[in-house]
């Protein structure tokens, strides 16, 4: 769809970029993905976009910071708002993610627990100006383990 003239309501894809603080190839990206709709061109080839657009790459952001991938927002911008069945689909994906989010929680923790551990064991080694048991770990985790557990079984028995 060529233009003959820039319409003053219409916004050329630098000014989007500006407004939006998203750059003009994610723009250019987005409108590949089908998550902005196809901009009207001029003569010169260049894209102007309606000034809605930049509500629609707010929702995108927004969306975003709540950890919802591209293609779960694009499944949501192609609801109908006015359709009674529009929120129980959005439920389901909100749903989806919480519990993605549980198991992401999960996966921290175990991370968090094991680099204190390492910790621990970073401070004992150079108070006993030992080698690194992390890089050792890292290196051979397999011996690093065994020798932990005889460790252990050792404080046990104690």
């Amino acid at each position: 769809m060529a233009l003959r003239k820039t319409s003053p309501s219409r916004l050329k894809i630098g000014q989007v970029a500006a407004q939006s603080g998203v750059s003009v190839d994610t723009l250019r990206y987005y409108e590949r993905l089908g998550l902005l709709p196809v901009s009207a061109r001029t003569d010169g080839g260049y894209r102007l976009y309606e000034p809605r657009v930049l509500d629609r790459l707010a929702f995108i952001k927004r969306a975003q910071s709540f950890g919802f991938t591209l293609d779960e927002i694009k499944q949501m911008l192609h609801l109908e708002t006015a359709e009674p069945e529009t929120c129980s689909r959005v439920l389901e994906m909100i749903e989806r993610k919480l519990e993605d989010l549980d198991r992401q929680y999960e996966e921290i923790k175990r991370l968090r627990r094991e680099l204190a551990a390492y910790k621990v064991e970073c401070e004992r080694a150079l108070a006993s100006h030992q080698c690194c048991p992390v890089i050792e770990d890292f290196l051979h985790p397999r011996s690093r383990r065994e020798e932990r557990d005889v460790r252990k079984q050792r404080r046990g028995r104690k």
